[in-house]
C-alpha cells in the first residue's frame, strides 16, 4: 500500500468519526414524528407555540350609586303646575271677535228655546217674556236666523206657541222668516191658531193679513165691521 493511499483511508476515517459524533449528539427525536414524516416525505412542523401573557389584574371602575330621587308629593307637583304661569292666549282678531260674538247669540236664543220646551205647561207665557223672546230673536245674525226659526217651531209646544207668535208679530222680520212662522202656526191646533189670526187680521199692514183674512172668511169667522165674531 503506497503513503497516497494511507492518507486517503486515513483523512475518511476522520470524516466518518466526525460524523458519528455529530449524529450522537443530536437529541433523539421522538418516534412517532419520524415515522410520520419518513411516510409523508415532507418535513413535520413544529407545535405553535402558544404565549399566555399574564395581565395583571385590573381593578374595576367603582359605580357611584345614584341616589332615589326624593319623594315628591303629588298634591306640592299639582300646585306647582297650577301656579305656573299659563301662556297667554293669542289676541283675537276683529273678524274673529265678530263671530264669537254672532255664535254667543245664537246660542242665548237657542238655550231659551230650550228652557221653554223643557217648562212646559210648568210655566204660564207672560207679554214680557214674548218681548224678550223676540228681542232675543233680532239679535241673531240674519244668516243664522232661518237655522235658529226652524229649531225653535219644532220645540216650543203649543202652550207656549205665544212665544212664536212674538217673532210673527215682528213686521221688522224678513217675510221669509214670518212666512215659516205663520205656517207653523197654521198646523197648530184651533185653539191655539185662531186667537193669533185674529190678532193679524187687525194689522192690515201685516205681510200675512191678506192670507189671514181669506182663511177667516172661508172658516166663517171673518170680523163682521171690524168686530171678531
Amino acid at each position: 500500500m503506497t503513503t497516497k493511499s494511507k492518507i486517503a483511508i486515513g483523512t475518511v476515517a476522520i470524516v466518518v468519526a466526525a460524523i458519528i459524533g455529530v449524529l450522537v449528539a443530536l437529541p433523539p427525536r421522538d418516534p412517532t414524528v419520524l415515522e410520520k414524516d419518513s411516510g409523508s416525505g415532507k418535513t413535520p412542523e413544529q407545535p405553535p407555540v402558544v404565549r399566555v401573557s399574564k395581565k395583571p389584574s385590573a381593578a374595576q371602575p367603582k359605580v357611584a350609586s345614584e341616589s332615589p330621587a326624593p319623594d315628591v308629593p303629588e298634591k306640592k307637583v299639582a300646585e306647582a303646575v297650577n301656579e305656573a304661569p299659563a301662556d297667554p292666549a293669542p289676541e283675537m282678531t276683529e273678524e274673529e271677535k265678530k263671530e264669537a260674538e254672532e255664535e254667543k247669540r245664537v246660542e242665548d236664543f237657542d238655550s231659551t228655546v230650550d228652557k221653554w220646551m223643557e217648562s212646559g205647561k210648568d210655566k204660564v207665557v207672560t207679554m214680557a217674556d214674548v218681548d224678550a223672546f223676540r228681542e232675543l230673536f233680532r239679535k241673531v245674525p240674519k244668516v243664522r236666523k232661518e237655522e235658529c226659526v226652524h229649531r225653535a217651531l219644532n220645540l216650543i209646544p203649543d202652550d207656549n206657541v205665544m212665544l212664536l207668535a212674538g217673532i210673527l208679530f215682528d213686521k221688522e222680520q224678513d217675510k221669509e222668516i214670518l212666512d215659516l212662522v205663520y205656517n207653523d202656526i197654521l198646523n197648530r191646533d184651533e185653539d191655539v191658531k185662531k186667537p193669533i189670526l185674529k190678532e193679524i187680521f187687525k194689522d192690515r199692514e201685516h205681510p200675512n193679513w191678506a192670507d189671514t183674512a181669506w182663511i177667516l172668511d172661508v172658516t166663517g169667522e171673518l170680523p163682521a165691521n171690524g168686530q171678531n165674531k
